[in-house]
């Protein structure tokens, strides 16, 4: 699901997530506007709520981002919300977020720490990705060259979710406001 170069190892990132103790049942990359473009379940997941997840992240995770700086707090770590059947974890990874959805028998301490150095493993690899390079790089390293995507199928569904993501994207830059 990722359109990265750095797929493969964010998919490893993630796995490594999952795997890392029973009760971690979903991972969610998002970026900063909602768009989900990764994740790893240990369970049959929809895709539509994975997308919903990941926007919903990314969205809370801006509005605290954004509360915090209007009262002068350092930066913003780790989104812990706390629910009767679990937890759901959202950490920042540059411009994507990073989000766990768990049981309650989770170790919180190794979680977190799990999620800090993911974090970071994932930031540095879109940071690579990211970074311009500067004329000399350019001349000394061959263009590759990009193979077209092929053309979505459009269905009734897709719409659906588009017009559910529009909607989340509006909101947030409503909260951006405040």
């Amino acid at each position: 699901m990722i359109f990265l170069y750095g797929a493969d190892q964010i998919n490893a990132i993630l796995h490594e997530i999952i795997t890392s103790d029973a009760n971690i049942n979903h991972v969610i990359l998002a970026d900063k506007t909602g768009l989900t473009l990764a994740y790893s379940s240990r369970f049959a997941f929809d895709e539509f709520e994975t997308e919903a997840l990941g926007a919903i992240a990314s969205a809370v995770y801006l509005a605290s981002e954004q509360q915090g700086q209007n009262v002068g707090l350092a930066a913003l770590d780790i989104i812990i919300s706390e629910f009767s059947d679990g937890l759901i974890l959202v950490a920042s990874c540059g411009s994507t977020v990073l989000c766990l959805i768990t049981d309650t028998g989770v170790q919180l301490g190794l979680v977190r720490r799990t999620m800090k150095m993911a974090a970071e493993k994932t930031r540095n690899i879109l940071d690579v990705e990211a970074k311009p390079t500067t004329p000399a790089e350019t001349a000394a390293t061959p263009t590759p060259t990009p193979t077209p995507a092929p053309e979505p199928v459009v269905t009734e569904e897709k719409k659906v979710q588009d017009e559910f993501i529009s909607d989340l994207e509006l909101a947030l830059r409503e909260l951006e406001q405040f």
